[in-house]
């Protein structure tokens, strides 16, 4: 229904319209609660949606409870029209949802007074107003019915009005005074009232008939649209349920498949029936269907890595599936969570792990009886340094190494302390001694400085945690520690070159390798020296690609373009780019003559090489023997233009022509 007065209050206009739609509540760490085992359903709308008798909320497979709403709540509805489910808590807050999906929430609707009941998608609040129609003159009422043109309204004292949206006039008219009535079901044309005496009365709501005595013993009434019918179903005080085809009186017939009925709503599709002995059901189509509260049937745990380096937060995802065929994703809160070694992994208070320390740790999910299990292994974010071999023995830097386990390191001159778990560790510089947990322990050697370090031996690792294990990489001159499923590298001073160099692979013999610049542009002044200080690597779409980065005397450096790994041996055995010796030691000459060359001169005195190098190579070469010796002629076009001659008598420079 949408009324023109309800389209005048922005919020019931919101709702209607979708416009605004308010931000969904969030309740921390765990979204969701589940119901106690032995809870019973009061009221629902099918067997995904409905109110608990603990006072939580089942809302297409979650289940809000006091955890997340501490008001139990009260009341649940749907509107016809829009599919939208309305739910409210006693202390008057209003929640709606649809389809929720996987990850979806309930949204609680921000803004509105207290509601007492939700009729479609009519709002009664606690203080007697209908939201929205404050304008249109009726009373204070406690009750509410919907319908596809308006709605009935029934006040404390028994009076029964009825508002037509679709009237030009007339719209508001009172229609009764029924003492001790106790609920409300309308339709367009008339409405049903329940007594306090087990009386229902039939009002029409189009003209002014006398009220009719409908039947009697009625405890609770309901109308329920099915297919082409509009029935009224009524569950009396002896448990029986009847159905009234389009509300006539004299066509009511007993429901035999229901026995103790005590209260009836409107459900998704026909009736939902509350019994005595505190089961409840649906009633659709002339079949009954028992609907039981959902229990959690089984629960997967993810993880949003599976590997993490110490320090890093992992988030925790349990997906559960109910014995209603829901399924939800949620965050557990910590108390449903535990761990195999605090040491490795540590739960947080939002339901999120921190890792601590190398290696692996189980992470398991409890909750009503269910259990799910997965594991985190934590790996150092890097490789550690200080590693090294002291007389063919592997030794270990105290510090990195036992903080990247997940301990404590304490350290007071040559006095270290170490606390792993309920491990306490003490070693002293100098001494080939350590105590466990206070025994004494000998190690295979002593404590002592490698590198500006503090290290021990590394085979004492094992004897301190077990399960840890050291393995010296020879290749690559580490030290490899393992525990569980996690491994930590330790490196020496030459891995990092030799790690280098394995990545690099044949392009490996330039590093440290000396160039000689001839034209090779942005790394310097011409004929200066280089050294290949690094190759970087880059991997792209493309491929792998590598850098050269140049260092000069002075220690500048300078980064050469990209190259594909073909491109760095044909740069550098390029003579037009670079030298592999320097031509000022091989080609002899004055800094004078060099300086000439750096700006294309010519001049006497220099021999046939500088001037190669300062011109390049001539048009045409001419030889003719004399006193003097052999005179030999290199003709130039010069500027495009202009012909010069450069003479050389033995091989020197004797003039330019």
């Amino acid at each position: 229904m949408k009324g023109t007065i309800f389209a005048k209050t922005a919020l019931a206009a919101g709702i209607l319209l979708g416009a605004a739609v308010p931000t969904p509540q969030l309740w921390g760490t765990s979204a969701y609660a589940q119901s106690s085992a032995d809870s019973s359903i009061l009221s629902g709308l099918d067997h995904r949606n409905y109110i608990l008798d603990d006072g939580s909320l089942r809302a297409e497979g979650r289940t809000i409870g006091s955890v997340q709403e501490p008001s139990p709540f009260v009341g649940i509805s749907r509107d016809s029209h829009t599919g939208d489910h309305y739910a409210w808590t006693e202390n008057g807050l209003v929640y709606q949802w649809s389809d929720l999906g996987i990850t979806g929430a309930p949204k609680l609707i921000k803004g509105l007074p207290a509601v007492a009941q939700v009729s479609e998608d009519v709002m009664l609040a606690q203080s007697g107003d209908v939201i929205g129609y404050a304008s249109a003159g009726m009373p204070g009422g406690i009750r509410i019915s919907a319908h596809s043109s308006g709605f009935a309204l029934l006040t404390a004292n028994g009076e029964v009005w009825r508002y037509r949206s679709d009237y030009s006039a007339n719209k508001v008219k009172k229609l009764a005074d029924l003492p001790g009535a106790t609920d409300i079901q309308s339709t367009s044309s008339s409405v049903m009232v329940l007594g306090s005496d087990g009386t229902v009365t039939k009002l029409d709501a189009e003209t002014d008939s006398e009220p009719e005595t409908f039947t009697t013993g009625a405890v609770s009434i309901a109308w329920v649209k099915e297919e082409s019918s509009n029935d009224l179903y009524v569950a009396k005080s002896d448990g029986s349920l009847w159905k009234y085809e389009y509300g006539n009186a004299k066509s009511g017939t007993a429901v035999a498949s229901v026995k103790g009925a005590v209260s009836v709503n409107a459900a998704e599709k026909g009736l939902f029936v509350r019994l005595s002995d505190g089961t409840s059901g649906l009633y659709a189509n002339g079949k009954w269907t028992e609907v039981a509260p959902a229990r959690l049937q089984s629960a997967a745990l993810t993880l949003s890595r599976t590997s993490a380096a110490k320090g890093d937060v992992v988030k925790v995802t349990v997906e559960e599936k109910f014995t209603d065929g829901s399924k939800s994703k949620r965050t557990p809160a910590a108390s449903e969570l535990s761990v195999s070694d605090a040491k490795i992994v540590s739960v947080q208070k939002d339901g999120s792990l921190k890792a601590n320390g190398l290696g692996s740790a189980a992470v398991t999910f409890n909750s009503k009886g269910i259990s799910a299990k997965t594991t985190l292994i934590v790996k150092q974010g890097g490789a550690l340094t200080g590693a090294g071999l002291v007389g063919g023995s592997t030794y270990l830097p105290v510090r990195p190494v036992f903080a990247a386990l997940g301990g404590t390191v304490t350290n007071s001159g040559s006095n270290w302390t170490i606390q792993y778990g309920d491990t306490k560790i003490q070693l002293q510089k100098g001494s080939a001694k350590a105590t466990v947990n206070g025994k004494s322990v000998t190690l295979k050697g002593k404590v002592q400085t490698l590198d500006g370090q503090t290290v021990f031996p590394a085979s004492f690792l094992s004897a301190a945690i077990p399960g840890a294990s050291v393995k010296w990489d020879s290749k690559l001159q580490q030290a490899v520690v393992s525990l569980g499923s996690a491994s930590l590298e330790v490196e020496s001073k030459q891995t990092a070159l030799l790690k280098k160099k394995q990545q690099l692979g044949s392009l490996a013999q330039y590093l440290g390798k000396t160039y000689w610049i001839n034209n090779y542009s942005g790394a310097g002044v011409r004929f200066s020296k280089l050294t290949i200080a690094d190759i970087k690597i880059a991997e792209s779409d493309y491929g792998r690609s590598y850098t050269l980065v140049f260092k000069n005397a002075a220690g500048s450096q300078f980064a050469s373009a990209e190259y594909y790994a073909a491109g760095i041996p044909e740069l550098l055995g390029d003579p037009d780019e670079f030298f592999p010796f320097d031509p000022r030691v091989r080609y002899g000459g004055s800094e004078l003559v060099w300086n000439q060359i750096r700006s294309e001169i010519v001049a006497a005195g220099m021999n046939k090489q500088h001037v190669l190098l300062s011109w390049g190579e001539p048009s045409s070469v001419s030889t003719e023997n004399s006193k003097r010796g052999v005179i030999e002629a290199w003709v130039y076009m010069r500027g495009g233009v202009t012909w010069q001659a450069v003479a050389f008598v033995n091989g020197v420079v004797v003039g330019i022509y």
